[in-house]
């Protein structure tokens, strides 16, 4: 008997179905994984201010294309959101919870200057408490307690700092809490002389007064071109 003007639709049978799930199934596994680069701003920064030596290093990157990457900035006081957009970044079949195949997978590159530099540590330190690995983490002239001993889930560690006169000094040296699991690829001083300017006039005086050379560090052009080349060598040979 007929069904009229309406034509009744084929519906594939139950084998073509499995089928179907299973070529989803390996074409999700097949598929690259998406890496994610976190900046971690210093002092009480918006997350998104366009000043921070974070977003800028972020904004340069992203021009960069790199493939199958994201970038995101947080503030060092909102470690909370941090930890949320990372677990959510990783569960990839959403389904609330991260098992141990997204874990051993995670793609993670983290950076942070001042507080924001210590800050990177102490997510460092949750995330090996969740067995998730960081491929590499930047520090840029950090500042705060604990800061100098990498955990052991880092693959690659690097820091940036200044000792130069003034209230805010950097971490001196970073150490591996096992060598055999982490590198540290450099810990680099700059310095910060009266005769090497770098343009810090739209800062209020009283910033560019009492701490100056953590505030010239954060705007120098050669330490953002530094941070930013370990991250693109990070992503361009992983």
């Amino acid at each position: 008997m007929r069904s009229g003007l309406f034509l009744t639709p084929c519906l594939p049978h139950e084998p073509a179905l499995t089928l179907l799930r299973g070529l989803l199934f390996l074409f999700a596994l097949s598929a690259p994984a998406q890496t994610l680069v976190v900046g971690i701003a210093g002092g009480w920064e918006p997350a998104d201010a366009p000043w921070t030596i974070t977003r800028r290093n972020a904004t340069h990157l992203e021009v960069q294309r790199f493939p199958d990457t994201t970038f995101e900035t947080f503030g060092n006081h909102h470690l909370d959101l941090a930890k949320k957009h990372i677990t959510e970044h990783l569960d990839t079949n959403h389904d609330g919870s991260l098992d141990k195949q997204e874990r051993t997978q995670a793609r993670l590159i983290l950076y942070g200057q001042s507080l924001g530099g210590a800050a990177t540590i102490n997510l460092c330190r949750w995330l090996k408490k969740q067995q998730i690995p960081v491929r590499l983490n930047v520090q840029i002239d950090s500042v705060g307690l604990r800061d100098g001993k990498i955990p052991a889930n880092v693959k690659e560690a690097a820091n940036l700092y200044q000792r130069d006169f003034g209230p805010i000094r950097g971490q001196s040296k970073i150490k591996p809490e096992d060598p055999k699991r982490t590198r540290i690829l450099g810990n680099w001083r700059y310095r910060y002389p009266r005769t090497k300017l770098v343009d810090t006039s739209e800062w209020p005086l009283a910033h560019r007064l009492i701490i100056n050379p953590h505030l010239k560090m954060e705007f120098d052009p050669e330490v953002s071109a530094k941070v930013e080349d370990l991250i693109a060598t990070t992503l361009r040979n992983w």
